[in-house]
């Protein structure tokens, strides 16, 4: 179950308790990020160059601030906003998470983690980026969608930010996630099901068509909703500076909104810095997050 204001109160003690200690580790994360880690000089042909770089040790913490406390404060501060992001929440479980539940464990275990339902949301939120002002008919939304999860999943390598550049070897070693998805739905299990195209498909399929009446309904607020479903990619994504799609489309703008203020404010320039010049995510490819 993805945290999100109307859930909340419906948390177990253990649980409430629990989200307790995770915003108080978020805290104390923030507040002893690593800022030496995101700028250095270097000398190049005898010229000096400022170079920001991206690693885990400060992306970690930001994310985790903006998904534990920033989103949750814009929820519970904009009823609207709560609303469209509890929907979305329920759209993704019960067509994605539901969808695993006549699978291998393995085989779900292997969804969960390999960022299918992140990109199908993330694919959405490059939909209605893409349609701007304007709202597309709904094959062609779909379409759209599709596209952008096909291009993901074909391209995306999963590796996360860091200043140093991994080897050639260890490149062509990794896989993309579509290599991987074809890999997996090969595995037969003898507790349930394994993953195939047409179940990702099918889940794809149904996600859209529910956001895309959604979209209808708050067709009057689409720049709000949009950055409700960026919110959500967010929520569900396991780890979203390894993820491009989630990263670039999800992530920074939403980074960059009135939404992630006080994120912002626990954080020095040259973070920001580094943060925006990451707006597009160089390093799934293998490269140094540096600029």
């Amino acid at each position: 179950m993805v945290l999100t204001p109307e859930n909340s109160k419906k948390l177990p003690d253990k649980y409430k308790q629990a989200l307790a200690n995770k915003v108080q580790t978020v805290q104390a994360r923030i507040a002893d990020i690593p800022h030496d880690k995101v700028t250095t000089i270097i000398h190049a042909q005898k010229q000096p160059k400022r170079v920001f770089f991206l690693c885990e040790d400060m992306s970690h913490p930001v994310i985790d601030y903006c998904r534990v406390i920033d989103i949750l404060r814009w929820a519970r501060e904009n009823p609207l906003a709560s609303q469209q992001v509890s929907k979305l929440c329920t759209c993704v479980q019960n067509h994605g998470i539901n969808s695993f539940k006549d699978l291998a464990s393995k085989a779900g275990e292997y969804l969960s983690q390999a960022h299918v339902l992140c990109d199908i949301v993330a694919s959405i939120a490059f939909a209605l980026s893409e349609a701007a002002d304007t709202i597309p008919d709904e094959d062609t939304f779909i379409n759209a969608c599709k596209a952008a999860f096909a291009l993901s999943r074909r391209n995306s390598l999963g590796f996360g930010p860091s200043r140093k550049r991994h080897g050639k070897n260890a490149v062509a070693a990794r896989k993309s996630r579509q290599e991987n998805d074809d890999e997996e739905s090969q595995k037969r299990y003898t507790d349930g099901g394994s993953i195939s195209s047409d179940l990702l498909t099918r889940i794809l399929l149904d996600i859209s068509k529910d956001v895309y009446a959604l979209l209808m309904e708050y067709k009057s607020q689409t720049k709000q909703f949009l950055q409700a479903v960026q919110a959500t990619a967010i929520l569900f994504c396991p780890d979203p500076d390894s993820h491009k799609l989630t990263w670039d489309m999800c992530f920074i703008p939403l980074f960059q909104t009135k939404i992630c203020d006080d994120l912002r404010s626990k954080l020095n320039q040259d973070i920001i810095t580094a943060l925006e010049y990451g707006k597009t995510d160089i390093w799934d490819n293998g490269a140094r997050a540096y600029w």
